[in-house]
């Protein structure tokens, strides 16, 4: 039986070469999945997927035989090795055992019969030269990134912002577990009143769904499914509030947050409001709710006893500790994570920018945040970015580590992400140092997708060492 297995082949399609490789050498093949480009890839890496509790790159194999990649792939290969490999080809042909007088290709090495007549292709050598880290895998050590944040946070608040009825509201970040669009399976329970829209299924949890415009006595309208949900951690229980708009991540020091006056809780909204955020330059004032207030609701704490037993509290309790949070950015077609903690706002991009003389084209110009000038790197740009716009709200994400500070225009911000901790996983080393971005991928469970997230030590450190490279760079002769 040993021996019909080594010689059992797999022959496929790509591009114009047909392939035989080692049936023993192939894990699975499966349908091509939804890929996630990784900008800064080396030739011929196609981007990463999502395979079972791991993170598959997946290469074209067309490419590395020389030809242009297709976008016929209709199968991927999943070759065995100690970090699983996968194949884009346009079609798996046959899988049958070689006749006594076939060579049996070996692992490692491929059959080709193309234009060029039969020869042999050598794919560990060609991973070798592109992909460096099949060669001297290692994973990126422990960063020092998180220490960095929580300095900061000690010194600064965060919020969330987002719009009521035409009002400005924000919550503090830290109570803030995830921003979604509204569900599509709300489930409306009885004899309830209107400030409860209903429950839903997030991870196992059931969320009430509370309507914050009820909730403070706004005027009231019916949810028409372009507005935002926020999901809210209070004293272990999770609660959902329907928003009109999410607008910024914003942070502040500590002096411009003050008690609120006594007239913004009056009415139905009584004592939901627990201080006020003074925005810069005389913008106007932010007005903080306090999310124990909004808890200590009797409609709402009666809703979440109905809605939540002890059980399923426990398990919210004790699992959010092992949950970490994203802000999902958009770019094109794709969609990349940026730890939460390592954001210190989130702004609408200026309509204009003051350029920079000499300044690299991905630099879009400076802005002024609060007294600090900024540059602002366009990320389309940096990563390469094909094809239109992605809907949304062009948004500058403002990221600083250590002594320099950033913003990245993206096309769009769409929400935070709480991914649980056996949902992160590292992501694959496929290119040179000064290319690792990225240090880990999410799995999204609802959409059966890969988000990879970027390590804002290394996009920062990036971003430093080539503005410095290219605004000190000597001017070409003319």
């Amino acid at each position: 039986m040993a021996s019909v297995e080594t010689h059992q082949r797999l022959t496929v399609r790509a591009g114009q070469a047909r392939v035989a490789m080692a049936a023993s050498g192939v894990a699975e093949v499966i349908r091509a999945p939804r890929i996630t480009r990784m900008p800064h890839g080396p030739p011929g890496l196609i981007g990463v997927t999502h395979l079972r509790g791991a993170i598959l790159p997946v290469v074209s194999l067309s490419q590395l035989l020389g030809e242009e990649a297709t976008t016929d792939a209709t199968r991927v290969v999943v070759l065995r090795r100690d970090q699983p490999l996968g194949l884009a080809v346009d079609s798996v042909e046959a899988l049958k055992a070689a006749s006594a007088d076939e060579a049996a290709p070996q692992h490692g090495r491929l059959m080709l019969d193309d234009a060029d007549g039969a020869r042999w292709f050598d794919l560990d050598a060609v991973l070798d030269e592109r992909f460096a880290a099949f060669r001297t895998a290692r994973r990126t050590p422990e960063r020092e990134v998180a220490k960095a944040v929580e300095a900061r946070a000690v010194e600064d608040l965060a919020f969330l912002s987002f719009s009521l009825a035409g009002q400005a509201y924000a919550l503090p970040l830290e109570a803030v577990a995830e921003v979604m669009t509204v569900p599509g399976a709300i489930a409306a329970l009885p004899h309830t009143e209107g400030v409860l829209l209903g429950v839903f299924e997030l991870r196992g949890d059931v969320l009430p769904v509370v309507s914050l415009r009820a909730l403070l006595g706004l005027a009231e309208r019916p949810v028409r499914g372009d507005e935002r949900v926020v999901v809210v951690l209070i004293g272990g229980h999770r609660l959902a509030l329907v928003v009109d708009r999410v607008s910024t991540i914003l942070r502040a020091v500590r002096g411009a947050v003050g008690p609120a006056p006594s007239l913004f809780n009056r009415g139905a909204g009584e004592a939901r409001i627990d201080s006020v955020l003074r925005l810069p330059d005389g913008r106007g004032l932010i007005s903080i709710l306090s999310p124990e207030r909004v808890l200590a609701d009797e409609r709402v704490s009666q809703l979440l006893a109905e809605t939540t037993d002890k059980e399923t509290a426990m398990a919210g309790t004790t699992s959010s500790a092992a949950r970490e949070r994203f802000l999902v950015i958009h770019l094109g077609e794709e969609r990349y994570g940026l730890p939460i903690a390592a954001v210190d706002e989130v702004v609408a991009l200026p309509e204009t920018l003051t350029r920079l003389p000499r300044a690299p084209a991905y630099v879009k110009g400076v802005m002024n945040l609060r007294g600090s000038v900024i540059p602002v790197i366009d990320q389309r740009q940096r990563f390469s970015v094909a094809g239109g716009q992605a809907e949304g709200v062009p948004r500058v994400v403002v990221v600083t580590l250590g002594r320099l500070q950033a913003g990245f225009a993206v096309d769009a911000v769409s929400r935070i992400l709480e991914i649980e901790a056996e949902d992160l996983m590292p992501a694959p080393e496929l290119s040179d140092g000064e290319a690792r971005l990225f240090d880990r991928a999410a799995r999204v469970e609802r959409e059966g997708d890969v988000i990879l997230l970027i390590d804002p030590k290394a996009l920062l450190d990036r971003a430093e060492a080539d503005l410095l490279r290219d605004l000190t760079a000597e001017p070409h002769a003319s």
